[in-house]
């Protein structure tokens, strides 16, 4: 069990952790100089009885200056012990730290009130009584109270007694969602290399896992973990971990505190992020400069100046309020905050805002969306989504999230958004009856009552295009997908009109779509015209004639020929492969199936593919980057792989 101190500067924070573990945690020679903590400390007491069981603590500084420290090694504690020494009472920082506690989501407090050998019995009643008071105003109206004393042993014991106590009782968190370390220290050791600690926010790691630096993307192996102080071959959430990493990529990714390592390749930094806030204001007696824009008459304004604090990171920022111009204090609503750095962020993490400058807390929450789209951020739709977006369970956020989504929501990003495994959310998707879609490598869902309306946008935007265009047989999928509202994925719209086509609503024509019993004629000169450019084009095999060669075989120009190929790609005739190059739908199966060979084999290059067909290599460009738009083919680095069957994509008429 993770826990943290807090408390105004010379309660004795540092004194208790000593007398409980008999570690000091003063490890800076600035630290011993002055006699006041400025940087975490960690100290560990494993249970006497239980091998499983151990202690961690994060000794916090309490000084004003240093309360950013403070922030970064509350952000994933098990539970606090808020320190007070009875002859000072509560204090400023006492009440700043209790705030922060509560704005972190920390869910269990003991109050320890040190220091009782030095006053009288009615001052530790009267200091407790105080402490009541400010407990009332919080979360913590049931806190428990300990009182110590340097010179009553038992005391001492006693609390470390209820601290094991609760320890045993606490329940290891779930090492769902993939593995994250916020690291809070890097440091070099002789012999093993590069070593950085922090606290596992979710996941597991283990010996030899790939880690991704998220300020870098450099891959990065784990040599060795230490978890709670003890050598072990894996860590998990809620512990207090080191690990020795090592790669090529150290030379330059220069680990620090403020950065995540982690196990998800799908992590983004973001520099803005929609947030649920919480105002608790700003104390007067703090005062405020000439840009901060929140006090205790007018709330929280839009676009304030201040500080985020998130997990070992902080940023300057700017406060955008989604719902109104200002926030009253002990008020909450959403906002999007963007901050003058990149941060490493997912859904679910809480944060704390200080003022502009960086000395007072005046609001912390919850992140929403680290991901938000660049506009319309406070339209009602995204008001809705970010609304639906809040909850404990990503589960549970990703069915109400569906359900307000009528274009769907792309999975991969829910998987950045929320950090779960691609395991946990094919789980959740099955459970919540999502229809899946997926092309190439995008991975769409859509709700299960969404989908019909869906299906039904799409075909209604099939028959308006057959009323706009009666000459034409049908509309290409790009044309149906982007004449669909709201603008359709082209992994949903694929999916969801060979569902049509299974129905029987749709028909599929060479390159378009049309809906069943339409019909549509060409006239008697553009089948003449079509005999010659068809023969033409079945005389060159593999080799489609070029614009130029079919206009002089017409004798029109380039623009007419252009204009008569365009009408025969509207009738299903023909695909449009380049700007210069057009082919009959039996040719480019043929063309297809050659790829489908060779991906057989293995992935296949441009040489490859130039070889087998025979013919030239500017042309093999054309096509398989054509090939590439239509997700028949994906291109990684020089190879491509065949993503779906040959017959499936193209048809010959």
């Amino acid at each position: 069990m993770i826990i943290a101190t807090a408390g105004h500067v010379d309660h004795g924070k540092t004194t208790l952790v000593k007398a409980i573990t008999g570690v000091d945690t003063d490890r800076l020679p600035e630290e011993k100089k002055r006699g006041l903590s400025i940087d975490l400390g960690f100290a560990y007491l494993p249970h006497p009885d239980h091998h499983n069981c151990t202690l961690g603590f994060i000794d916090v500084p309490g000084h004003e200056k240093f309360v950013r420290n403070m922030i970064a090694g509350v952000g994933a504690v098990n539970l606090a012990m808020l320190v007070v020494a009875a002859d000072d009472g509560p204090m400023p920082q006492t009440r700043e730290h209790l705030a922060i506690l509560q704005l972190l989501g920390v869910e269990r407090l003991i109050v320890v009130i040190s220091k009782t050998d030095l006053v009288e019995t009615a001052r530790v009643a009267q200091v407790r009584a105080q402490l009541v008071d400010l407990l009332t105003q919080s979360t913590y109206s049931q806190t428990e109270f300990a009182l110590v004393s340097a010179e009553a042993p038992d005391t001492i014991t006693a609390l470390r007694s209820r601290l094991f106590d609760l320890a045993l009782l606490h329940t290891r968190e779930s090492a769902a969602g993939h593995f994250r370390l916020a690291i809070d220290r890097s440091f070099s050791i002789t012999g093993a290399g590069t070593v950085v600690t922090g606290t596992v926010t979710s996941g597991s790691v283990s010996t030899d896992d790939t880690l991704q630096l998220l300020s870098s993307g450099a891959v990065l192996r784990v040599r060795g973990i230490r978890a709670q102080d003890v050598q072990v071959t894996e860590a998990f959430a809620g512990q207090r971990c080191a690990l020795n990493i090592t790669g090529s990529a150290l030379r330059h990714a220069n680990p620090k505190r403020g950065d995540w390592l982690t196990t998800n390749s799908a992590l983004e930094k973001t520099s803005s992020m929609d947030v649920s806030l919480h105002y608790i204001g700003a104390p007067a007696e703090h005062g405020r400069s000439h840009d901060q824009r929140s006090d205790k008459a007018g709330g929280l304004k839009h676009w304030t100046a201040g500080h985020i604090h998130l997990a070992t990171a902080s940023s300057t920022c700017r406060v955008a309020l989604l719902e109104g111009d200002s926030l009253d204090a002990g008020a909450s609503g959403l906002a999007r905050l963007y901050c003058d750095k990149p941060l490493g962020a997912v859904t679910g993490d809480k944060f704390v805002l200080r003022d502009q400058s960086a000395r007072t807390t005046i609001a912390g929450g919850t992140i929403i969306d680290p991901l938000p789209p660049g506009r319309g951020r406070s339209k009602d739709s995204r008001l809705q989504l970010l609304r639906a977006m809040q909850g404990e369970l990503p589960s549970q956020m990703l069915g109400r999230m569906l359900d307000v989504s009528p274009a769907g929501l792309d999975l991969n990003q829910f998987i950045a958004r929320v950090n779960c495994t691609e395991s946990e959310l094919q789980s959740y998707c099955e459970d919540l009856s999502v229809n899946q879609c997926e092309l190439g490598s995008l991975w769409w869902g859509v709700g299960k009552t969404r989908w019909p309306e869906l299906k039904q946008r799409l075909l209604q935007s099939a028959a308006k295009w057959h009323e706009e265009y009666p000459l034409l047989l049908g509309a290409s999928l790009e044309q149906l997908r982007k004449a669909s509202t709201p603008v359709l994925s082209e992994a949903v719209t694929h999916a969801a009109i060979e569902s049509l086509i299974t129905d029987g609503k749709l028909v599929r024509q060479s390159a378009v779509y049309r809906c069943e019993g339409w019909v549509s004629t060409l006239d008697d000169h553009h089948e003449a015209c079509w005999s010659r450019i068809e023969l033409q084009m079945q005389n060159n095999g593999l080799t489609a004639p070029r614009v130029i060669e079919l206009a002089e075989l017409l004798d029109i120009t380039t623009d007419e020929a252009y204009k008569l190929l365009n009408t025969y790609v509207a009738h299903g005739r023909l695909y449009r492969v380049s700007a210069n190059r057009y082919y009959l739908p039996a040719t480019l199966l043929a063309l297809a199936k050659i790829a489908e060979t060779l991906a057989q084999q293995k992935d296949f290059t441009v040489a490859a593919y130039r070889d087998q067909s025979a013919i030239g290599r500017n042309l093999v460009i054309e096509l398989l980057e054509f090939f590439d738009r239509l997700q028949f083919t994906r291109r990684t680095g020089q190879q491509r792989v065949v993503l779906r069957p040959a017959e499936q994509v193209f048809q010959a008429v």
